[in-house]
């Protein structure tokens, strides 16, 4: 727009007049390159303060190919990135640093309620919730007990722990990742709580996200900044773990990448914002072979969902959680579904958060116990944790406030 008042009008002007306005044009477009949203809630996604409107513009200008690398271990893919079974020890990166500590952790929790939660599981009997900006994963048997009724499994005073996103367990050991600190962090039961016993240290550029396959027999932690997939692994009847694989992925590397998808044997990339505030590249969801990281699809999205969170199958449709705009603006934040990827690259897709959980706020992450529904949001002071029931096909009907 800028742009079009200075071409109406410049012939208009002296000569004089239009060297200045040319000048105050260029100072404006410098100084409003990557403007900070006021409303932005306490994020770890530091591309949550705006993008400049020019990404839209180099997607549309640049000459580039996508024809980007995918590597193991720093070398090329040629077939199954994990051997199957159960891994026995014989090839991996590095082995876990031990703590040597032995003893519980039993801190009570002070905190009356929760600050940008960004995970909720169950795991060993007991609920977690991962409050990520008071740094702290918090544990209980129920989710009616006040929030100061809780146990602390960690946070920042005890070890450091700083902004962590997820925590998962495959029913002998628990990880969480640390992402302040680009760490790891390994639990285990001790009595009736649990020890830290073991640290993963320089854990890529931010990880952010972390799951268990079953299938596979491993842990995948995405570092967000980075575009790489560290697994981690241990032997059947011991609890020492194992980095084992580190897959980088050229394509993902210059942007902030919140989360993945293991949807059965595929693996799903919701792309995100540019990390470094620019890019060539479309905000897409990108879609892999797990078994080898091929990538099999690519599919771009409108910009008004660019800054994806999370991606989940349920039922029959797909549910995409919103932080951002493609420019940053929170004020995009939403929750959508559809029957297929394809509907959403296309725009065609329900918006659900407004109707379903109040909207007004960031929904994050998704996940299910047993047969429940749940999401956690920010930037809203009533509640943070939600619940929520589907029918057959997937459609969400109802919806409770939990926390």
């Amino acid at each position: 727009m800028i742009y079009l008042l200075y071409k109406k009008y410049i012939h208009a002007l002296t000569q004089k007049t239009s060297i200045l306005l040319s000048a105050l044009l260029l100072l404006s477009i410098t100084l409003t390159g990557c403007k900070t949203d006021p409303n932005a809630s306490p994020d770890t996604d530091n591309s949550s303060t705006g993008v400049s409107s020019s990404i839209a513009d180099s997607r549309e200008d640049a000459s580039f190919s996508d024809d980007t690398n995918v590597l193991n271990n720093g070398n090329p893919i040629d077939g199954p990135v994990l051997s199957e079974g159960f891994f026995d020890g014989s090839d991996y990166v590095r082995e876990s640093e031990l703590t040597g500590y032995t003893t519980a952790s039993e801190i009570a929790n002070t905190y009356p309620s929760l600050s940008v939660p960004t995970d909720i599981t169950f795991i060993d009997g007991r609920y977690f919730i991962v409050d990520c900006y008071h740094s702290q994963i918090i544990y209980n048997d129920n989710l009616t007990d006040p929030l100061t009724g809780w146990t602390v499994l960690t946070d920042n005073a005890s070890s450091g722990y700083d902004l962590g996103h997820t925590i998962v367990s495959d029913g002998t050991v628990m990880l969480a990742d640390d992402t302040e600190n680009n760490r790891v962090l390994v639990f285990e039961r001790a009595g009736d709580g649990y020890t830290l016993t073991q640290i993963f240290n320089e854990i890529g550029n931010k990880p952010h996200y972390i799951v268990y396959n079953e299938a596979t027999s491993a842990f995948y932690c995405w570092s967000s900044y980075s575009g790489e997939m560290y697994i981690f692994r241990h032997k059947k009847d011991d609890t020492r773990m194992y980095l084992t694989n580190v897959i980088t992925i050229e394509r993902l590397a210059d942007t902030y990448v919140r989360s993945f998808t293991i949807d059965n044997e595929d693996l799903y990339f919701v792309s995100g914002l540019p990390a470094d505030g620019s890019s060539v590249f479309e905000p897409q969801i990108l879609k892999y072979d797990l078994k080898t990281f091929k990538r099999a699809a690519s599919f771009s999205v409108p910009d008004k969902i660019a800054g994806m969170v999370q991606l989940e199958h349920i039922g029959d449709l797909f549910y995409i959680t919103v932080s951002t705009d493609l420019y940053g603006s929170q004020d995009a934040a939403t929750m959508i579904c559809a029957s297929s990827i394809e509907d959403i690259s296309s725009g065609n897709y329900e918006t659900v958060y407004d109707t379903f959980f109040e909207g007004g706020g960031t929904p994050y992450y998704m996940g299910v116990i047993d047969g429940t529904w749940y999401l956690t949001e920010h930037r809203l002071p009533a509640h943070a944790i939600w619940s929520f029931d589907i029918d057959e096909k997937g459609a969400i009907i109802a919806s409770t406030a939990i926390y």
